[in-house]
């Protein structure tokens, strides 16, 4: 199975594992288009028992194309709508999602961490959310940081904008753990090796209630993180912010 360019989708013979692979050079900026075609790729991977999420060795994703943060009504929605859809296609699907993560995982690329099952991420990878800096903030994260590292830790994170190493994200909770960049597709391939051998049955039921924290925090805490998210279309400081953006990063 595949699917067009950037983002690729491919399941194994027997069907049990598949693989999300995201290709978008150089540092997988993923616009409207891409954040949609992903949740349409994690839902075709739905029969599989476990689904790996990787990206590109320099960068897992940099984030939600720039252009997208415009001050406009309309396009801040739809931005805030495929986001939507990549973080609960990932909650709800029946596969054990497993997120590989080596390089920049930043602002929207985190957030995608944030609805998976699992995360391994290299010791050297860089994590965080500096939409701050950008005079706005991820509503994603604010919905599903605070359940994966706590409340007071992830207010600083989201606040300060600050980026963190891999090993770092791994202390705080938000992967399950990191390893030398080396090891990251090896310790990786056993890891999904070892689970699409499990008992559907069991894991069924174990994620049901593992994920009872994520499916509440989008129910619940996401709608009130976007409709804060929407005050600032109209915002001088996100439009400077924008604007000054370098166009190369957009």
């Amino acid at each position: 199975m595949s699917s067009p360019p950037g983002i690729r989708l491919e399941t194994s013979r027997d069907g049990a594992r598949a693989n999300l692979r995201i290709e978008i050079p150089p540092v997988n900026v993923l616009d409207v288009g891409a954040l949609g075609e992903l949740a349409r790729q994690v839902v075709a991977a739905r029969m599989a028992r476990v689904l790996v999420l990787t990206g590109l060795p320099k960068a897992f994703s940099a984030g939600v194309n720039m252009a997208d943060h415009l001050p406009d009504p309309v396009r801040i929605d739809r931005m805030l709508s495929a986001m939507r859809g990549v973080l609960v296609s990932l909650v709800e699907t029946p596969a054990i999602t497993l997120a590989a993560v080596s390089g920049a995982c930043l602002g929207g690329g985190a957030e995608i961490l944030l609805a998976c099952d699992l995360v391994l991420v290299a010791e050297d990878a860089r994590v965080g959310f500096p939409e701050i800096r950008l005079a706005c903030f991820p509503p994603g994260a604010a919905a599903l940081l605070p359940g994966r590292i706590g409340e007071a830790r992830a207010a600083e994170w989201i606040l300060s904008g600050k980026t963190h190493s891999g090993k770092e994200a791994a202390e705080a909770g938000l992967a399950s753990r990191a390893v030398p960049a080396e090891r990251l597709a090896r310790e990786t391939e056993w890891l999904a090796e070892s689970l699409s051998t499990r008992a559907a049955g069991g894991l069924s039921c174990a994620l049901e209630v593992l994920r009872k924290t994520r499916r509440e925090a989008l129910e619940q805490r996401l709608p009130a993180a976007e409709e804060a998210y929407r005050k600032l279309a109209g915002s001088e400081d996100l439009a400077r912010a924008v604007r000054g953006f370098p166009r190369s990063r957009r």
